[in-house]
């Protein structure tokens, strides 16, 4: 339970438990947190307790797929003939046609999920199987989708079963202990080294042993499948004295531009290929965003035309071959859309760099070049820290790009290069200096339930992931939109209810787009829209003439780093907003953390 309390920040809407005792499997589920339900102490050994003892047991967290949050939807499922229990993450497409298989034969089903048909389908395989993993294997078979399944039986009482296809599963050994998880911060406990498994492979686990099979030959295969060292930084989740991980982490961003500033050149530039020809980047959510901001700065700094698509939407516009680089990026390394794009480029020829957070995620397995982040855990569902880490490593690899092949000039180099050295102090600056100012019109704006955040150039896609960081923790509506776009449609919902942030840039080192964002706000103001702004210090009254409220930030008047100085006050903002109306800041009802599922 501690192990499943460590992943609730994935996101979560119900959980359950099941346990091996004797020839009996004993069950207990409940909706909402399972951290919440431990503080009742049903999960211990006083008075309160629901559990027996027991030496082997399944816990799962649900994030739901198909069927409405309810406890005869939480996992663990149970067999039909109460001998087999399973608990799963990913989604089984083919789950209607072997339910109504399952259904004419007489079993019925107990839940609404596409899960619990893999409990009846193990049970119905061991009795005319040679062994438990052989009936698996032949389950296998007939499962389409994704999937991660931990099951235990009493045909087995001493070992957990498990396997996967193409959703993330890990075991980890220790003297006397095995555990399996779907994320390495479970495997924390119990040593230092965690094993992932590949895809159709089949583990047998007992205390302190597990083995390994393959079924991607249909007979399962008893194969190695070698450990890897747990990253240093990913110690036990802490919030360190800070009331929220989102502020704990937010707090941490600094740190983690450091770590991107100490990533090689050559790491760098090793994104793209001497023989590729096009820069495709990708990622889902804010791992997007991210890649637009990648987008800019890659045209920008290194003269490279790159695309950036987003994952789910990715193989509709994008075609891959031999002579395609690609980056792939995400924040767990296990995103879903990300990885089966990912996979796409790969078996077309295409060079495949991951941009992740996790080591040893199923990203950076696939991936032929990865750029580490070491931004450390990110335990709010929110992305901060590890988003600003992507944006500094991407516009280090474009400015290591554009030197390499002349098209960025030395001196523009070193100047953009000493402005991301101080970048972490600007950071610093903001979380000092400006939080409180930040702070105070949150709390004072926070009541609008509807918000728009505008921006041009590398703010276009920085309004976009601004309003996304809103939306996500306030629950309010709100939308991110090029300021220049704006008038065309979108401007008829402007009146005094509803608020507009506008992002400005440096007025000394982009003057253009800083009159021109200046333009819009004029004309949100005529129609007694109020509008907040964030941008560079030392701007004259006339500039502030129709803007309600302004934070002015500590600019290194630079795109590059500017951008990023953005990012962080947005998260602030959000953040402060979100608190001020009373929101669940680290599990943000509906979102999950790692989307593993289509």
């Amino acid at each position: 339970m501690e192990g499943l309390e460590t992943l609730e920040y994935r996101g979560y809407d119900s959980w359950g438990l099941v346990s091996v005792r004797g020839d009996t499997l004993d069950r207990l589920r409940g909706v909402g947190s399972v951290s919440r339900a431990h503080q009742t102490g049903i999960f211990g050994d006083g008075p309160h307790s629901n559990l027996a003892p027991a030496n082997l047991a399944l816990g799962h967290t649900r994030w739901a797929t198909h069927g409405g949050v309810s406890e005869k939807n939480a996992h663990p499922h149970l067999s039909f003939d109460g001998r087999v229990a399973i608990v799963h993450n990913g989604v089984i497409e083919n789950y209607l046609s072997l339910r109504r298989e399952l259904e004419d034969e007489g079993v019925q089903l107990a839940s609404e999920t596409d899960s619990e048909v893999i409990a009846h389908l193990i049970a119905r395989a061991v009795p005319e199987a040679t062994s438990i993993t052989t009936a698996i294997a032949s389950v296998m078979q007939r499962l389409e989708g994704e999937y991660a399944v931990v099951c235990v039986t009493l045909d087995d009482p001493h070992a957990v079963y498990a396997f996967k296809y193409k959703s993330p599963l890990l075991f980890a050994t220790g003297p006397e202990d095995t555990l399996i998880a779907s994320d390495q911060l479970a495997a924390i406990a119990i040593g230092s080294e965690v094993t992932h498994l590949n895809d159709e492979d089949i583990v047998r686990a007992t205390a302190g042993h597990a083995t390994v099979f393959s079924a991607a030959g249909h007979q399962p295969t008893e194969v190695i499948r070698a450990a890897v060292l747990l990253d240093q930084s990913y110690t036990a989740p802490d919030k360190a004295g800070y009331a929220h991980y989102m502020l704990k982490e937010m707090h941490e961003t600094p740190a983690a531009v450091r770590a991107g500033l100490e990533l090689t050149d050559e790491q760098l530039a090793g994104v793209l290929p001497a023989s590729s020809a096009r820069l495709t980047l990708f990622g889902s959510g804010s791992a997007f965003y991210v890649a637009r901001l990648g987008q800019y700065f890659f045209r920008t700094l290194a003269g490279i035309r790159a695309d950036a698509v987003p994952s789910d939407e990715a193989a509709e516009w994008i075609s891959f071959d031999d002579q395609d680089a690609a980056i792939a990026i995400s924040q767990s390394g296990e995103t879903f859309d990300t990885l089966e794009i990912g996979r796409e480029a790969v078996e077309r020829g295409a060079f495949l760099t991951s941009l992740a957070n996790v080591p040893h995620s199923s990203l950076d397995r696939l991936s032929h070049h990865q750029l580490p982040q070491a931004s450390g855990p990110e335990i709010c569902v929110l992305s901060t820290k590890s988003i600003v880490s992507q944006v500094t490593i991407l516009i280090r690899s474009a400015l290591e790009l554009g030197r390499r092949n002349g098209h960025l000039p030395s001196e523009r180099y070193r100047t953009i290069c000493d402005a991301l050295e101080r970048l972490p102090s600007a950071l610093e600056h903001v979380l000092g200096h400006d939080k409180e100012q930040i702070q105070a019109l949150a709390e004072l704006h926070s009541e609008f339930e509807h918000w728009f955040f505008i921006g041009r150039g590398p703010y276009y896609p920085l309004a976009l992931e601004s309003a996304l960081k809103f939306k996500e923790v306030s629950y309010r509506h709100a939308e991110g939109l090029p300021a220049g776009f704006f008038k065309h449609g979108t401007i008829s919902l402007i009146d005094e209810e509803f608020f507009t942030v506008a992002l400005l840039p440096s007025k000394l080192a982009a003057p253009r787009r800083f009159h021109a964002t200046l333009a819009n706000v004029s004309e949100i103001a005529a129609r007694n829209g109020p509008v907040l702004a964030f941008g560079p210090a030392h701007l004259e009254s006339d500039d502030l003439s129709n803007i309600r409220s302004y934070i002015a930030l500590p600019y290194l008047e630079q795109d590059a780093t500017d951008v990023i100085i953005q990012l962080l006050a947005g998260q602030l903002f959000a953040y402060h907003c979100a608190v001020s109306l009373g929101r669940e800041i680290d599990q943000p009802r509906a979102l999950a953390k790692s989307v593993t599922v289509r």
